[in-house]
């Protein structure tokens, strides 16, 4: 089957170099990392009122989910230290 996706340059640039940086083309670094999250067992739980997903990183992956963390965390902070 052939799925056409349109990527910002962004997002293509991206691509290219992190497959480029393990010796593969576009097409099977995207193919990998589309079967490595469909295969990754996912954990859903609860912290206090936060829901927390816990599953296996790919490529950036782990530098974005903790980038979001801190940004919520800051958010939650900024909302609690505000006067209401």
């Amino acid at each position: 089957m052939a799925i056409t996706l349109e990527l910002t340059p962004e997002i293509e640039a991206r691509v290219l170099a992190q497959a480029a940086a393990q010796g593969m083309s576009a097409e099977a670094f995207l193919k990998a990392a589309i079967e490595n999250l469909l295969n990754a067992e996912s954990q859903v739980y609860r912290v206090g009122t936060a829901l927390v997903v816990q599953s296996t990183p790919i490529g950036n992956l782990e530098t974005s989910v903790e980038q979001m963390r801190e940004e919520r965390l800051t958010g939650l902070i900024a909302d609690y230290e505000s006067p209401v």
